[in-house]
């Protein structure tokens, strides 16, 4: 039975997204601080605040290979998927956007620690825990000096998880199909380049030529 609280993991600007299928029976937040204390005579101790730590997330669960009463999502997803994707964006090093609704956690994070595995008697059932970081933004500050007044400007910041998409350069023999199945592993996978090449190749995806720079999406 589904309940008011979903948890999702998305990437690349929301293009890319996944719904853990199992909500954790747990869920620990870690909010810690940097603060220090020192004794000065005849006043005691004292506290200095500091900025505080970066929040962490952790949690476990499972992803199913079936449907079960509970799950949260309307279909299965092979759960070797969903491992996969987690660990390349793990491996891209490029913040994520962690949301669990209904509770207020709506936050950049980093994928820290996942690990996972397969236990008997559930063949293609795979336990998961996951470890994620909040991802904060260098805030630069920006200092004018006019007429020896000096004005200081806080600069804006503002999480940007695009992937940047890569190129390729056309050679000689190339045909949309062979760059498809060298980069998709998929031949007809030439479409979505076809697709986001148009204005590049014209009306007619057979007719590509050498020098032509390509997106690859």
């Amino acid at each position: 039975m589904t309940t008011k609280y979903e948890m999702w993991l998305t990437y690349n600007a929301e293009k890319e997204k996944i719904q853990l299928p199992v909500l954790p029976s747990s869920f620990e937040i870690k909010n810690g601080s940097k603060n220090d204390s020192i004794d000065i005579v005849g006043l005691g101790e004292i506290t200095i605040m500091q900025s505080r730590t970066a929040l962490q997330f952790h949690f476990s669960s499972f992803f199913p290979s079936t449907k079960f009463p509970g799950l949260q999502v309307s279909s299965i997803t092979e759960p070797l998927i969903l491992i996969q994707k987690i660990n390349e964006w793990k491996a891209s090093k490029t913040p994520i956007h962690f949301i669990v609704t209904a509770c207020g956690v709506d936050i950049y994070v980093t994928i820290e620690d996942f690990s996972y595995s397969e236990q008997g008697g559930d063949v293609g059932t795979y336990q998961y825990s996951i470890t994620l970081k909040e991802y904060r933004e260098i805030t630069i500050r920006q200092v004018n000096v006019l007429n020896q007044n000096a004005e200081v400007e806080k600069g804006q910041t503002r999480v940007d998880n695009t992937v940047k998409p890569k190129t390729y350069t056309v050679k000689s023999g190339d045909c949309l199909w062979n760059i498809a199945k060298k980069y998709y592993s998929n031949g007809s996978e030439y479409k979505k380049i076809y697709e986001a090449n148009k204005k590049i190749i014209g009306g007619n995806p057979n007719l590509i030529y050498a020098g032509q720079i390509l997106t690859l999406p």
